[in-house]
């Protein structure tokens, strides 16, 4: 039996027309990040969907991180599920969700500013929006963040 109590509930795409749909709870470990976003990294790039994947895999580390970190507060019964999808034109959905208590967006601090330029951390959802051409938080039973990559045009 698992030790997780906490996992969100899995997202639904629209199926049709997709290349890659992943679907995955994932333990909240920090130390398993990396390897977590090299093998959905290697799925997407199996799609040859080759555009802005830097980007697209920094964005997804940000995400899996705030969330395992921040939102599960790395506890080990919980988890974070991990949504993506990849359609036949390229455009990439991604749904990171925690099992935590949710955040203020607009109370985060602006790590432009003069004073934060130093700082060590809080720059995780800057990064994301700067990145994908969409990012969007939703606050129910947890955090959602969902992101969109555009695909060929």
């Amino acid at each position: 039996m698992s030790k997780l109590k906490h996992v969100p509930p899995a997202f639904e795409f629209e199926s049709d027309r997709l290349a890659l749909k992943i679907d995955e709870a994932v333990p909240s470990d920090p130390g398993t990040i990396e390897m977590r976003v090299d093998r959905i990294m290697a799925l997407i790039r199996q799609t040859a969907c080759c555009d802005g994947l830097d980007q697209i895999e920094l964005a997804l580390e940000e995400a899996l991180a705030n969330a395992i970190i921040h939102g599960n507060g790395g506890a080990s019964t919980k988890a974070v599920r991990v949504c993506v999808a990849v359609r036949e034109d390229c455009e990439i959905f991604i749904a990171v969700k925690d099992a935590g208590s949710g955040f203020q967006p607009d109370a985060l601090p602006d790590p432009t500013a003069a004073k934060n330029l130093l700082a060590g951390h809080g720059r995780g959802i800057f990064i994301m929006k700067q990145l994908m051409e969409e990012v969007r938080f939703e606050f129910d039973d947890g955090t959602t963040v969902y992101m969109r990559k555009r695909g060929r045009t």
